[in-house]
């Protein structure tokens, strides 16, 4: 008869440990839930959306891709596939690039059959003292390559310039 009742306590004694391991784990479940929703301070509703004007450039495309990209069309983010606003304006230029002369010093010419474009985007966002996010979650940054789309055109541009 004892050495049943020592496996009792064994057993009462193991199921006591693991019961404290599962209240240990919920309790950090718990606090980590109360950090994240309810101590980081949050993106949703505090900050409003206000419009965002920005240009992007992009270099060196065939004269047929400003037929492609048209005012009104939403440019997207080629990445992840969201819109980052919409096309207001249109420009293009003829696209130059240095070349080095036999003289040893570069200077600007033309490249043949190419043109710049220039893209002038409207979109709403946020802007904070750190930079300025498109629908939240899409950073502008000024001289960063980014890969855009349109529904008929999608290249490699640089963001240039972005006013609030």
């Amino acid at each position: 008869m004892k050495e049943n009742k020592n496996n009792k306590s064994k057993l009462f004694k193991r199921v006591n440990f693991i019961d404290f391991c599962v209240i240990i784990i919920a309790l950090v479940i718990a606090a980590g839930a109360y950090y994240k929703f309810g101590v980081l301070n949050k993106t949703g509703g505090t900050a409003e959306l206000q419009p965002v004007t920005y240009t992007v450039e992009i270099k060196r495309v065939r004269e047929y891709a400003l037929q492609n990209v048209r005012e009104g069309d939403e440019l997207y983010d080629k990445t992840s596939g969201n819109s980052i606003g919409k096309i207001v304006k249109v420009e293009s230029e003829q696209a130059t690039e240095p070349i080095l002369c036999n003289d040893g010093i570069y200077r600007t010419g033309t490249v043949q059959n190419r043109i710049n474009l220039i893209v002038t985007v409207m979109g709403e966002g946020t802007v904070t003292e750190n930079g300025c996010f498109i629908n939240k979650t899409y950073e502008l940054v000024r001289e960063s390559d980014r890969k855009f789309m349109t529904k008929y055109f999608e290249a490699e541009g640089r963001i240039k310039d972005f006013l609030v």
